[in-house]
């Protein structure tokens, strides 16, 4: 009999760029990622979230810090056996990194806060948290893809995590083309959690994260910031065009915003660099608060990134 739990990979280990190992420590566990999701976390939620009677917690700054930190990644797991959630309790190890045993996730921790990993202590917990953390309707729509997985969902969102990271540096951190890129590829994630009940749907999310995935590949190639603009500039409609007929087939008018507007930032990138590039919109305003709507998480850096280039 199967059994499933979920890892809220905390922003310590996204900064740290632990992500990509504790995925292999998962799976090396039996616990197989079947779906997975970026999100912003607020310090009341979780607040909320680990509050009990003969649990001491840290002051609220302290968890307003953390979780400014960056995103978390939200891993839905699918065990083998009935005991998912003891397999993972056993694999996170101690609260307290220096009382984890070695070959715990959290023997690598910073310290009691910064250590890696949450997951709940049972499936009736789990059901639960998620509830708090992304609400009713997503809760059961990652309730039911732990309970009979969808392949496409998990290339959409497991498949596509490392790419839809955000950069907290690098040569490449502050790319407006890469950045879009990005975007768009936590659409489509968030798009792909709830799509398996909407017939059309999946096959066109397959279809943009394909023409996102060999965008971002010809970006990175690029050594300048025009060949990049260019290169964004035959790619771009494309791009959008599939993200808005996805949102469509979603009947998710609050996505197509979201789509529209970082789409509109490129867009007036491609005409000439005019408007948004050249000073004379102020665009970026409406662009993250449309993103902030659809639930996409958008960083300080990437927020920085469209909104600065309103004054180039």
């Amino acid at each position: 009999m199967a059994s499933w739990t979920y890892a809220l990979v905390t922003p310590d280990a996204l900064v740290t760029q632990a992500l990509p190992g504790l995925l292999d420590a998962f799976r090396s566990a039996g616990l197989d990622p079947v779906a997975a999701e970026l999100i912003r976390l607020d310090a009341d939620t979780m607040l909320r979230l680990y509050d009990a009677p003969d649990r001491a917690l840290p002051p609220h700054r302290a968890f307003q810090l953390w979780y400014d930190l960056g995103p978390a990644c939200l891993t839905l797991l699918r065990h083998d056996g009935a005991d998912a959630c003891v397999v993972m309790g056993r694999l996170k190890g101690a609260t307290d990194p220096a009382s984890a045993r070695p070959g715990s996730l959290r023997y690598a921790g910073e310290n009691v806060l910064m250590n890696l990993v949450h997951c709940p202590d049972d499936e009736a917990s789990a059901l639960a948290e998620l509830r708090r953390l992304v609400g009713p309707e997503r809760a059961e729509a990652f309730r039911l893809q732990a309970a009979v997985p969808d392949e496409r969902v998990r290339l959409l969102t497991v498949g596509t995590i490392e790419a839809a990271l955000p950069l907290f540096g690098g040569a490449l951190a502050l790319s407006l083309p890469l950045a879009v890129n990005r975007l768009r590829l936590r659409v489509v994630q968030r798009l792909a959690i709830t799509a398996v009940a909407v017939e059309g749907l999946l096959p066109l999310l397959e279809r943009a994260r394909v023409a996102l995935l060999e965008e971002r590949e010809e970006l990175i190639g690029l050594e300048t910031s025009p060949a990049r603009t260019a290169a964004a500039r035959a790619r771009d409609a494309r791009g959008r065009a599939l993200l808005r007929d996805a949102a469509g087939v979603a009947r998710s008018p609050v996505m197509e915003r979201a789509v529209d507007g970082p789409s509109d930032v490129v867009e007036r990138a491609v005409h000439g660099l005019s408007d948004v590039l050249m000073g004379r919109s102020g665009q970026w305003a409406p662009c993250h608060a449309a993103i902030d709507a659809a639930g996409v998480f958008l960083s300080d850096v990437e927020r920085a990134v469209l909104e600065q280039s309103h004054y180039l």
